[in-house]
């Protein structure tokens, strides 16, 4: 196999370890709810403080939701910078192996 090939191998390894390790976090605004979100929509981790119980069953959902929507955001901004600065490396390597 080319150097770029196992190159370009071990980048797509990297990726899919980013993937699988990366997670959001968002906090609701005034600290209800906290969720920890992973790729494919998973939830890790879900914690409701005190406060909201103080809600009502649709505020409380609505507010569980905006606030997984914030994770997945950050989680999804967070993937996409590590996928372009890994493929950013992988282009350099590319043009460096087109010039020998």
């Amino acid at each position: 196999m080319s150097d770029s090939g196992e190159a370009m191998q071990a980048r797509t390894r990297e990726i899919e370890r980013m993937a699988a390790e990366a997670r959001g976090e968002a906090v609701s605004e005034n600290g209800e709810v906290r969720i920890v979100a992973k790729a494919g929509g998973r939830i890790e981790e879900l914690d409701l403080r005190l406060s909201a119980f103080e809600l009502s069953g649709v505020e409380l959902g609505e507010l569980i939701v905006s606030t997984l929507r914030t994770a997945e955001d950050q989680l999804d901004a967070q993937l996409t910078s590590a996928i372009q600065a890994a493929m950013g490396s992988l282009g350099a390597f590319t043009e460096e192996e087109g010039s020998r």
